[in-house]
Order: C-alpha cells, then structure tokens, then sequence
C-alpha cells in the first residue's frame, strides 16, 4: 500500500501522523486546529496530495466497558464525510489508551525538553496509527 495518514479528531483540533504499511515505522505531524470543516477538510486534502497518502486510519473513541460515547457517534460521522468528500478508504480503530501514552510521550519530551514538541494531538495520532501497524503485522 504505502503511506497512511493516521488521525486523532477531536472538536477543535485534529493531531496527525504519517505512516508506512511496508517499512510499519510512523512519525508525528503537527495538529491542524479548525474553526470550519470545508477549511479542515482542504487540510486533510493537502496531506493526502503532499504524502500520497492511500489510507486514513481514525481513531475512535471507545469507553473502557466497550460501549461508544457521544464522541464514537461524531467520529463515525468523520470517517463518512472523509470518505464521500475526499474519496478515499477511510478506517476505524480503537483508540481507548491512546490519550494516555500520547500525554506520557508528552511528559517525557518536555522533561528532556525535545524540540519542536509535537503536542498531545499528534503524538495521540502516533499511538493509534502504531497500534493499527502493530495489528496489521
């Protein structure tokens, strides 16, 4: 396949990572944060040109008893609006931990004060994307 754009989508801000399903390494991006879609989606566009990217992996918020929050509806929602406008395959995973390492990675780039700091959205969008990698393997 290739490249695959992974994302944290969140109300205000959407943390991205890029992938690779062959070489099963990925990277932070940055976090686009948005007032519109049509503005986020043209983001989300630009990335699918610039990385070639054939697959969006979205995380999807799931409670620790297994059942969906009113998040899990709305990211559902997401992935349909990615697919029909971008057209592009668009594919859900659970992200139930993902907050909580993205927000350890955090502590510990700025305990050794890394430069530049992705932030908790990008780092987020690393987690779900390497856990996705890891499954597939």
């Amino acid at each position: 396949m290739a490249n695959i754009l992974g994302i944290d989508y969140g109300q205000k801000y959407i943390g991205y990572a890029i992938g690779n399903d062959i070489t099963l390494t990925s990277s932070t991006q940055g976090t686009i944060i948005y007032k519109n879609q049509k503005k986020l989606f043209q983001e989300i566009q630009d990335l699918i040109n610039e990385w070639e990217i054939k697959l969006i992996i979205l995380g999807l918020p799931i409670n620790m008893d297994d059942t969906e929050s009113k998040m899990s509806k709305k990211v559902r929602g997401f992935k349909e609006k990615i697919e029909k406008s971008l057209n592009i395959e668009c594919k859900l995973h659970d992200e139930r931990l993902s907050s909580f390492e993205a927000k350890e990675q955090n502590e510990i780039i700025k305990k050794n004060k890394i430069q530049p700091n992705p932030g908790i959205d990008a780092l987020a969008a690393q987690v779900i994307l390497e856990s996705w990698l890891r499954e597939k393997k």
